[in-house]
């Protein structure tokens, strides 16, 4: 299914959620204010976005550094967790003055849209960590060393594809 594909190109999903978290920590007025209750400084959660953007940037290095299979399983360990993060965020609805983790859902997702500046960034960054872990399980998948699946994934990557057993 990934055939031929260079490890290094697993590094554009980070990449995304890199751009997407940035846009987010510029534009999102009610993140940056806690819906007005901050008027000095930044509310936690800006600080854990800005924290999750900087590891989106440690993984493409990672991977264009080293074009490795290890470098492509921290990618999967890391992706997993930020995208537990994110799911998790939810029931942090009474930091932000919500009454219910579905009523702070509804706020994420923009089923009621309480205003700010950009709209799905919270979805958009959720879509691109839960494609980021499995695209990288599918890369871990296709070319495990010992496994019938095809290990052209590594191929023309820096590195060579595993040998088969003597």
């Amino acid at each position: 299914m990934m055939k031929g594909v260079n490890p290094a190109y697993y590094s554009l999903p980070f990449l995304l959620a890199f751009g997407l978290s940035a846009v987010m920590l510029l534009t999102d007025t009610n993140l940056r204010i806690d819906f007005g209750a901050i008027q000095s400084g930044y509310y936690s959660h800006w600080y854990v976005v800005l924290v999750m953007g900087l590891a989106d940037l440690v993984g493409p290095g990672l991977l264009l550094a080293t074009r490795s299979r290890t470098s492509v399983k921290l990618g999967v360990l890391g992706s997993g967790p930020l995208f537990a993060i994110w799911v998790g965020d939810i029931f942090t609805y009474s930091q932000g003055g919500f009454g219910s983790a579905t009523s702070f859902a509804n706020y994420l997702f923009e089923i009621t849209y309480y205003g700010g500046d950009v709209r799905y960034l919270y979805d958009a960054i959720l879509a691109v960590y839960l494609i980021t872990f499995l695209l990288g399980l599918t890369l871990l998948l296709t070319s495990r060393p010992g496994s019938k699946a095809p290990t052209q994934a590594w191929v023309g990557a820096g590195s060579k594809p595993p040998s088969p057993p003597a």
